[in-house]
């Protein structure tokens, strides 16, 4: 134990340890990046550096949310292009089953072919994303519709939920991602439960069993309704395309916000490289000569003081 120091000793010993904690400071800044890496570095700041974290890490979960959310729409929106497509190619097939040269062999294997469309579009309103159906409103885990040829429509409709779950952006705002439902886009119905006109299913069942059955008043007719279901998905489309557009906006927004708060806490929490090796180094320079003028001073040594 340490006993009888006098008081320049003491003086000069309580000088090198806040020389040492200086030293050790500029060390875990340096190391660290940080001018505050605990609450004794800079009492006023926590509460400040706090608040920015927490902001920090709620904008990057949106942000991670928004990425995923986009994931989801992009492929809605390629089963929508593809949907499209395969309908367009439905008013051609049934252009031809209304021709004159048509014949009742010919329009059953358009019909086949209509047939096999209608269950790539039940495929397209299954798409899934990381196990669950992106058409699956707020029950994404039960398949939308199951192809069956055989009953009205061509499909057994397994899910009816709506979609009601949104995502939030920065400012806030919520929108619901895809944003419909299979029933909703390729499913339609009216209130009373009935297929609405632009009910794709229906219409595309239709058009398929006229042309197998070679019934031209019935063949004519579903070609019109075609066209009512190529209606009702440009309309989804476009829902699909006001998605991706809120998305991009939101990820822009996002990001722009974090990179405000993360500058907001650099200037707040982080070290200034330069300034703390110069405070390193005059440090180390004034333990040096404190020692060394120590060393030269007629006085005790420390170790003498030992009991």
């Amino acid at each position: 134990m340490l006993a009888g120091l006098d008081a320049y000793t003491s003086t000069f010993l309580t000088s090198l340890n806040e020389t040492e904690t200086r030293i050790n400071q500029a060390n875990e800044q340096l190391s660290s990046g940080y001018r505050v890496n605990q609450p004794s570095d800079d009492p006023g700041a926590i509460d400040a550096i706090l608040d920015y974290q927490a902001q920090i890490d709620q904008v990057t979960q949106i942000q991670n949310n928004l990425s995923q959310a986009t994931t989801v729409a992009n492929l809605a929106d390629s089963a929508l292009t593809s949907a499209s497509s395969m309908l367009n190619q439905l008013s051609t097939i049934a252009a031809q089953g209304v021709n004159s040269t048509s014949t009742a062999t010919s329009n059953n294997a358009l019909g086949t072919q209509v047939e096999g469309i209608e269950q790539q579009l039940v495929s397209l309103a299954n798409t899934t994303f990381n196990g669950g159906y992106i058409f699956g409103g707020d029950n994404p885990t039960t398949q939308p519709y199951t192809f069956n040829w055989s009953v009205s429509g061509g499909v057994v409709q397994n899910n009816t939920a709506g979609s009601t779950i949104g995502i939030t952006n920065t400012d806030g705002e919520s929108l619901v991602v895809p944003g419909q439902t299979a029933q909703q886009i390729f499913g339609a119905q009216n209130s009373n439960g009935t297929p609405a006109a632009g009910n794709i299913f229906q219409n595309v069942y239709a058009l398929g069993q006229a042309l197998q059955s070679n019934n031209q008043t019935g063949i004519e007719a579903a070609a019109t309704s075609i066209q009512a279901s190529i209606t009702q998905l440009g309309q989804s489309t476009t829902i699909s395309g006001n998605t991706l557009n809120w998305l991009q906006q939101s990820t822009s927004d996002a990001s722009s916000k974090l990179t405000n708060l993360q500058t907001q806490l650099s200037g707040l929490r982080d070290a200034d490289a330069a300034q703390a090796a110069t405070n390193l180094s005059s440090a180390e320079t004034a333990e040096q000569a404190a020692v060394a003028a120590q060393g030269t001073l007629n006085i005790k040594s420390l170790f003498s003081y030992f009991g």
